[in-house]
């Protein structure tokens, strides 16, 4: 009998082969990360920083906020110049219903028109000291000027002449076509269907009127 041991063949030969070659190779390197993304162009960044532009549109609740804009001026709370158009009950005074009008308003006046029947008139006489002219009607009234200032409350400027507080003139026609004309000196009685159209206004302000002398007064003048 022989002492040699017998030589014991490898069982698995591929396995050994295997653990050879998986012990000398190196290890297989990591997947590759993808790219970074491109960096974003100007009309990105113009859309994604909203601090780089001016926001385009209102801002949030911009319509609650007060508008900067001056005080709107204020309208007159009353016209400073109003006409009026009153009826005078027959037997009345109109010099009285006017200065009724004067004094309850606070106001001046003018007549500018008036029409109806005139029962009596009194009217200041021309010459001085003499007692006023009482005519009694019926008369018809052609017409009514003139003018009150209430309480004399009136800007004057240089060169002007105050005005009385109380003066008219009336024309008057009488049945058989007489005309008379004059100064209030007293009471005026209404008849039947007597209308005012009156101008009322406050703080008048009075002037001097001076005509000026035109090109047709020197040419006359040079003529002559």
């Amino acid at each position: 009998m022989s002492n040699n041991p017998t030589p014991i063949a490898n069982p698995d030969p591929v396995s050994s082969e295997d653990h050879h070659i998986g012990s000398s190779s190196q290890p297989s390197p990591p997947p590759a990360l993808p790219p970074p993304p491109p960096p974003p162009t100007s009309t990105d960044q113009h859309v994604t920083n909203p601090s780089s532009s001016k926001p385009r549109g209102r801002p949030l609740g911009s319509k609650n906020k007060t508008k900067s804009t001056p005080p709107p001026v204020p309208l007159p709370t009353e016209p400073s110049v109003e006409l009026l158009v009153v009826t005078v009950e027959p037997n009345r005074d109109i010099m009285e219903c006017i200065l009724d009008i004067a004094h309850q308003d606070h106001v001046s006046l003018s007549i500018i028109s008036a029409i109806g029947m005139i029962n009596s008139v009194t009217l200041r006489n021309s010459t001085h000291g003499a007692p006023s002219l009482v005519l009694h009607g019926p008369f018809k009234l052609l017409s009514l000027t003139g003018s009150y200032l209430y309480k004399n409350e009136y800007t004057l400027h240089l060169g002007a002449t105050p005005p009385r507080p109380l003066s008219f003139g009336i024309n008057l026609s009488a049945g058989n076509g007489e005309i008379f004309t004059g100064v209030v000196g007293g009471r005026v009685v209404a008849g039947e269907g007597v209308s005012l159209t009156v101008s009322t206004f406050k703080n008048p302000h009075i002037l001097k009127y001076a005509a000026e002398s035109g090109e047709g007064d020197e040419n006359n003048s040079d003529d002559d």
